[in-house]
């Protein structure tokens, strides 16, 4: 999707909860209005009220008129309340509920986007991005712990931890307090699971997250830096600003100048702007800084980055240690 699309269905989506909340309101009043018929006529004082506002407001100075008018709407709407609450429904059971109470899902505040549809183009953006991604989410349910049961106890005991560290991580993440991880480990070995696993719970929060291998999103890069694509270069500020962004099988793309430069921009930025990532790998520290020199590793090391060692032939998991080698 180029950015254009992307705002286009950022926006679109907006308007739909807008309309979504205003069809809820109607049908909620024909609902009250046949079980409790003498409210009919308190909303239809409400209604009129609103008219003579529009109305009153044309004709110059006419404070006293506005001010009647508002006592009378009061009354009404305190009256009308109090039979909701009567006949056991909310007082505010017949207001227009709104996903958004900054801008009431228009999108825009003070004439300018609201964060609500800053929000939404992410969600969008990170969506176009997943759909093209050859991966797909797991959940913690179906981690299965009996995998590892044959190793050394002191190994099984590490994967358990490892468990317990990535189901914290998504139970108490939000994009402001989330640090990142660095799962290491060999092939088939679980850390894609993991965070995969971590991404379909964030995800159930609302947040905006991007999951791809690192191969794959290098590659969609390329296409876009160099125009061999119709998209219009929409992938790497997506990579920045979306809420979490799960880097898979770092270190197998192809080892060029532009993917070093675009991992460190990605890696750089996101750990500046102290946005969260999950990377996988199975490069040691000394592998990540033998093919990438100190700058990427010293930035993956800082903030408390959690390290896991998911594998069964090494050393055992380091939870909050970033030196061990």
């Amino acid at each position: 999707m180029t950015q254009e699309e992307i705002y286009a269905e950022a926006i679109g989506r907006i308007r739909e909860r807008r309309r979504a909340a205003e069809r809820l309101q109607e049908t909620r009043t024909d609902q009250i209005r046949r079980e409790i018929p003498e409210t009919a006529e308190l909303d239809n004082q409400l209604r009129s009220a609103c008219l003579s506002i529009t109305h009153v407001l044309g004709k110059g100075d006419n404070r006293a008129k506005l001010e009647e008018i508002a006592r009378h709407s009061m009354e009404a709407d305190a009256m009308l309340r109090k039979i909701l609450a009567a006949h056991g429904y909310p007082e505010d059971y017949l207001d227009l509920h709104y996903s958004c109470t900054i801008c009431d899902d228009t999108g825009f505040t003070g004439g300018k986007p609201c964060k609500c549809l800053e929000q939404e183009i992410g969600r969008v953006g990170a969506e176009a991005l997943n759909a093209r991604s050859q991966l797909s989410l797991s959940g913690f349910d179906d981690f299965s712990l009996s995998y590892y049961a044959d190793l050394p106890t002191e190994q099984y005991y590490a994967m358990q931890q490892n468990l317990a560290v990535c189901q914290e991580y998504a139970a108490d993440f939000s994009p402001e307090r989330a640090g990142n991880l660095y799962l290491f480990g060999g092939t088939g070995l679980g850390k894609t699971h993991l965070s995969l696993a971590i991404a379909n719970e964030v995800l159930k929060k609302g947040y905006n997250v991007i999951y791809d291998s690192a191969i794959n999103l290098m590659h969609i890069l390329d296409q876009e830096q160099f125009r061999r694509t119709r998209e219009s270069g929409d992938t790497l500020p997506s990579l920045l600003e979306c809420d979490l962004l799960i880097l898979d099988d770092f270190g197998t793309e192809f080892d060029t100048a532009f993917s070093r430069s675009m991992l460190y921009t990605i890696i750089n930025s996101r750990v500046n702007a102290h946005k969260p990532m999950i990377v996988n790998t199975n490069l040691t520290h000394q592998e990540v800084q033998d093919r990438y020199g100190d700058r990427i590793l010293s930035r993956l090391q800082r903030d408390g980055c959690i390290w896991l060692t998911v594998c069964a032939d090494v050393r055992p998991v380091c939870v909050m240690c970033c030196t061990c080698t």
